[in-house]
């Protein structure tokens, strides 16, 4: 992982949300009828309802695959990712708080809009278009009163917001620690996230018509090294190339390694930036 930056006293108490914020927050909740009690959050999608969401959003499901599952089971931190509308398409934790979050209800299709969770830092950051850190008591749902939590936007090369990002944790004296981690993890999402929609993904509907690289392009590389290039252009991750192409992922890695090495460049963003020009 990268260098983590760590967060003063000062940029932490930055990131909490002011008396007048989170009063705010509370009213909408009191006027949505949002019962303080409630023993689980009120909307959670089903598969069925999920699965067009995850297939939308497929580029921001496979990064933060790629980012947070390696770290995941490191502390007992609870990553949550959702989409603009704070449906959560995927969570990420060490199996034993996994368990623990979803007895409570917190699991993929989980819907963390003030009226289905109240007030937390998912919603509020949406709402504020900002890095937001709760306490535990800050929550409307007595559900969360133990849960301290930050979260962000995660935004497109074009500045558009794709996406929310939150990291809960129990320890309160970790949450410096953990909105230095999240925006961590943030960058690196951003910084991955594609110049361009996947190739797999049309917007009639059809399937997408094969891609076909520059005669300047295709002469660099080997034959293989072009079937891996073209399925990277997808968007797809090494696990899904190896799968398709019936190699392991660590010759998967070489080969990518190998493209952008030929190409100058050090990852998936430069070298979509290099073939657009």
């Amino acid at each position: 992982m990268p260098f983590l930056r760590t967060a003063s006293s000062g940029e932490e108490e930055a990131y909490l949300c002011s008396h007048e914020e989170l009063e705010a927050s509370y009213a909408r909740c009191r006027r949505l009828g949002v019962p303080p009690g409630a023993p689980s959050p009120r909307k959670i999608l089903s598969p069925a309802e999920l699965a067009p969401r995850l297939k939308a959003n497929l580029s921001l499901v496979t990064l933060a695959r790629h980012i947070v599952a390696p770290i995941c089971h490191r502390k007992s931190y609870l990553y949550i990712l959702c989409d603009p509308e704070l449906v959560a398409l995927e969570i990420f934790a060490a199996p034993e708080v996994l368990a623990a979050a979803e007895r409570k209800g917190f699991m993929p299709g989980t819907v963390f809009t003030e009226e289905s969770c109240g007030t937390n830092a998912l919603s509020l950051t949406k709402e504020l278009r900002r890095l937001v850190a709760i306490r535990g008591e800050q929550h409307y749902y007595r559900l969360f009163e133990n849960w301290w939590c930050v979260a962000s936007p995660v935004k497109d090369h074009a500045g558009r917001t794709v996406g929310y990002f939150d990291i809960s944790m129990h320890a309160e004296k970790e949450l410096g620690l953990a909105a230095a981690l999240l925006q961590t993890l943030v960058a690196r999402i951003e910084d991955g996230f594609p110049l361009a929609e996947p190739r797999s993904r049309q917007r009639n509907g059809a399937a997408p018509a094969p891609f076909v690289l520059p005669p300047e392009v295709d002469e660099k590389l080997t034959p293989r090294e072009r079937e891996v290039l073209k399925l990277l252009l997808e968007w797809l991750d090494d696990v899904e190339i190896a799968r398709r192409l019936h190699i392991s992922r660590s010759t998967v890695k070489t080969h990518r390694w190998n493209i952008y090495r030929k190409f100058g460049v050090r990852n998936l963003r430069e070298l979509l930036a290099k073939l657009s020009r």
